[in-house]
This record gives C-alpha cells, sequence and structure tokens, in this order.
C-alpha cells in the first residue's frame, strides 16, 4: 500500500490529508501560527512514498514545513505551476507566476468536469479561474475574501465599531451591519455571476460546471445562481493527481 501526504499551506491555513488509492484516510487544518501542532500529528502517520506541497504563504512557513516533513527520507515534491500538465494548459504569461494552489486547483477542477467551468475559491482572497471545454486555463481573477472587505472597511472608513459577524444579507438592508454584509456578498457574487457569463461567451455555450471551494464558500452557495459543485480540498485533491502523474 504507497500513500501520498499533500499538503496545502495557505495564507491563513495549513490543510494537509494522507491518500491511498486516491481516497483521504486522514486530514488536518489548522492556522500557520499553530504549524508545530503538525510535529505531533505527522509523527503517528505511516512513512509517505511521497509529500507534495502547495505553499503560497510566508517563506518561514516554508522553512518549518521543509523541517517536519523531513522527518521522513522520501521525495519532497513543491509544486509550481507549468505550461502544461494533468492535460490543463496555462495561458499565464509567465506560466510559474499562478499560485500553485490555484493551478492544482484547476487540475482537480478538470478531472472532474472535463468540460468549461469556473473555478472559485473562496478564502482569504477570492479567485476565480476559467477552464475551457479543451483544459486550457484562460486565466481568472484575484479579489480580497470575506473577512479581508470587511477588514478594509473597518480599517479606512469610519465603521471601525461595527460587529460585521452579526450581520445578515438583505436584497434591501435598512441597517449599517446588513448593509455592509449585504454589500460584501453582493461584490463577490457579482464577479462570480460576471465571470460565468464571460466564460459563456468565450467558449459560445452555457457553462454546465462552476465548482465552489474554500473556508468561505458555505457563506456564498445561498446566493449563487450559477450551476455549482462544492469541493471542500479542491487543492489537496489537485495535488494528488499531481503526485500520481510523478509516478508515471
Amino acid at each position: 500500500m504507497s500513500f501520498i501526504l499533500a499538503v496545502d499551506s495557505g495564507n491563513t491555513f495549513i490543510k494537509w490529508g494522507l491518500y491511498t488509492d486516491n481516497l483521504c484516510i486522514k486530514s488536518g487544518r489548522i492556522r500557520y501560527e499553530e504549524i508545530l501542532i503538525l510535529d505531533e500529528e505527522f509523527s503517528h502517520l505511516p512513512k509517505p512514498d511521497i509529500v507534495i506541497v502547495s505553499h503560497v504563504a510566508r517563506a518561514a512557513t516554508k522553512k518549518q514545513l521543509i523541517k517536519l516533513i523531513s522527518i521522513w527520507n522520501v521525495r519532497h515534491y513543491w509544486v509550481v505551476a507549468q505550461e502544461f500538465q494533468c492535460n490543463v494548459s496555462n495561458s499565464y504569461s509567465i506560466p510559474q507566476q499562478l499560485g500553485s494552489d490555484r493551478w492544482a486547483s484547476l487540475i482537480a477542477a478538470w478531472n472532474i468536469s472535463q468540460q468549461a467551468c469556473l473555478v472559485i475559491s473562496v478564502g482569504t482572497a477570492m479567485t476565480i479561474d476559467a477552464l475551457t471545454d479543451t483544459g486550457s486555463f484562460l486565466g481568472g481573477i484575484i479579489m480580497p475574501g470575506i473577512e479581508l472587505m470587511h477588514k478594509s472597511l473597518s480599517s479606512h472608513t469610519q465603521l471601525v465599531n461595527i460587529n460585521h459577524s452579526s450581520g445578515n444579507y438583505k436584497d434591501f438592508p435598512q441597517n449599517t451591519i446588513d448593509a455592509i454584509e449585504s454589500g460584501v456578498i453582493q461584490c463577490m457574487i457579482g464577479a462570480i455571476d460576471r465571470m460565468y457569463n464571460l466564460l459563456a461567451l468565450q467558449v459560445d455555450h452555457p457553462v454546465e460546471v462552476c465548482i465552489l471551494t474554500g473556508g468561505g464558500a458555505s457563506k456564498l452557495i445561498p446566493y449563487v445562481k450559477t450551476p455549482v459543485r462544492t469541493i471542500e480540498n479542491l487543492v489537496l485533491e489537485g495535488l494528488v493527481i499531481i503526485a500520481n502523474n510523478l509516478h508515471q
């Protein structure tokens, strides 16, 4: 039995999963400042055959991760976006500048959809990426996530003492707390709708699949009108596909 340890080191959280036969048998999620917890968690895992990592966070966190996964004398693969990999082509002007998390998500999404789709990740930032019917990554947008939008309003306006966590979405908000929450959600949903329409125009047919992932995805689901499928750990799924491809 072979094992793949996939690690998604993001801006706020580090997620990991131990996979065998493409099935996750153990997983975890911690904030990056709690990274030393992984020392204990990893010590109880069976030795993986490969450790594959997507890292978009701080350089200091990468150093800590390198030390943690060095307990196993196995191959460590740090994902960098390619011009072509796992049947996905990358249209970025400099392919390697595409975030490894976005690249892994695109590969996972193509493996799931095999057709034109939007890949929407709602985390510290929200990214919306477009895939064509042939698996070509057209490009995508990056915008602040839910918490960043709230923090921006708190930092740069007089809305300092507003408890945004108690706000509710309303079509026509009638108090400031609801107005902020509704504005944030409408901004994000509006971006999704626009990218959906742009992709449909590009491929010249309705887009049947939108894949939604990330810690903030559940907050948007009630308001998304496009066809959507939620995948909890899309980056990890993509990392496993890449790892399997490396063995071929």
